[in-house]
């Protein structure tokens, strides 16, 4: 979370009355882990405290995971990241036994929690609250803290506010549990749905699905192999516009017809056009981006079509890359189309890279830098380089560490010279 969701938010003082949702500057859908970040960084100032954590509940109901505003001294805050439910602790005495924990100053600590008094006055609080947090379904989600510096007195306006805001992270907090759901969904769907690329002698695949790393933008990318003959395969990369279920439907719709036109026989040139003349006869639009190859080891060639989707790119034995990009067609699923196709030599030992835009495309690079990115890199890499090998290169260099925005679908194919 780069930029602050909550910079412009005002804050309210205490005994103000409570916003009747959390403020929705934090763009959703997003991950439990994100939330609970949030609403650590950010639910301290809804009551007036000065330090907030929220603890989730494992599925085991054992552990806490605890998620700390900047507040916390960094060395505290590592100790006290994941906390046993039966530790001695104010959050944990909250979840396990479902009561709000008020301590109004260092000598309740004394009292009631002598294990954590030395760490909470190093940490600079002198009074806390711990709220259990509950689903709308009853089960226990985990616990919200609140931390001042100075004692403070838990009147009951004060109390009602912490209960209120509590409220208002449980909403929250079970929205991105939905969308955990769903995106686990969705990427066990793809990924059963993509399965397994045919073999051929004298051609080598490899391939990957990557899903997005933070955002329901998966679902819609696909790779697909076929066999055409006894020196011919079809591969073919797409990517269907939108994310979700739904376009994990649509993708497995739109694979499923080209390789049923690719099995009649349909020209390389003329199957995207097909399939878009049957797509428009659908009553809700779907529009995709695709690229077919097919590889013909006896004669040493590709033949290519694209609708509208990043180009392959070819290295040829010593480190020549070119783009194949002469033959380019509108969208699948476009109302004007047209029927192209090109070849190119594919000499023994040259490889082929097919992939989705999510490889190369990122906010901060333009989609044709990310291609020269790509370039690049095979252009460097060894002649004995497999498709395993070109695959970690291409996603160390243009994903590295960085969440993927979008999913990816990234396919190689080699002429092996019988390897």
């Amino acid at each position: 979370m780069a930029d602050d969701p909550l910079a412009d938010v005002p804050v309210p003082a205490v005994g103000a009355p409570v916003p009747r949702r959390l403020p929705d500057a934090l763009a959703l859908p997003a991950t439990s882990a994100q939330v609970a970040h949030f609403v650590a960084l950010r639910a301290a100032a809804c009551v007036g405290a000065d330090y907030a954590n929220l603890a989730l509940l494992d599925d085991a109901g054992t552990s806490l995971r605890l998620f700390h505003d900047a507040f916390l001294d960094q060395d505290i805050a590592d100790r006290y990241t994941d906390v046993a439910i039966d530790a001695p602790y104010p959050i944990s005495a909250a979840v396990r036994e479902g009561r709000v924990v008020l301590l109004p100053d260092i000598e309740s600590y004394r009292v009631q929690f002598p294990d954590i008094v030395a760490d909470t006055i190093a940490a600079g609080v002198g009074a806390s609250a711990s709220v259990p947090l509950y689903r709308s379904d009853g089960t226990v989600l985990g616990a919200l803290g609140f931390g001042w510096t100075d004692a403070t007195a838990f009147h009951p306006k004060l109390e009602a506010a912490l209960r209120a805001v509590a409220v208002l992270c449980v909403e929250t907090v079970e929205r991105a549990e939905r969308y955990d759901a769903d995106h686990e969904l969705v990427v066990a769907m793809q990924r059963r749905l993509l399965g397994d690329l045919p073999s051929l002698p004298g051609i080598e695949t490899a391939a990957r699905y990557l899903p997005a790393t933070a955002s329901l933008a998966v679902g819609g990318d696909w790779y697909e192999g076929l066999v055409l003959g006894q020196s011919q395969m079809a591969l073919v990369v797409g990517d269907v516009t939108g994310h979700g279920i739904a376009a994990a439907a649509d993708m497995a719709l739109v694979r499923g017809m080209v390789s049923a036109l690719l099995h009649s026989g349909t020209a390389t040139s003329d199957v995207f056009c097909e399939l878009s003349a049957v797509l428009s006869q659908r009553s809700v639009l779907l529009t995709a981006t695709a690229v077919l190859v097919v590889v013909d080891t006896e004669d040493e060639t590709v033949t290519f079509s694209s609708a509208g989707h990043p180009p392959p790119l070819l290295r040829v034995p010593h480190g020549e890359v070119r783009r194949l990009d002469s033959a380019n067609a509108p969208i699948v699923g476009a109302e004007v189309t047209r029927r192209v196709s090109d070849v190119a030599p594919f000499p023994k030992g040259s490889k082929l890279v097919m992939y989705t835009d999510g490889l190369v495309e990122r906010r901060d690079r333009p989609i044709n830098d990310g291609i020269d990115l790509a370039i690049s890199r095979l252009q460097a890499l060894r002649d004995d380089a497999t498709g395993l090998d070109i695959i970690e290169a291409l996603i160390g260099e243009l994903i590295n560490d960085e969440l993927a925005e979008d999913d990816i679908a990234l396919l190689v194919v080699e002429h092996s010279a019988g390897r």
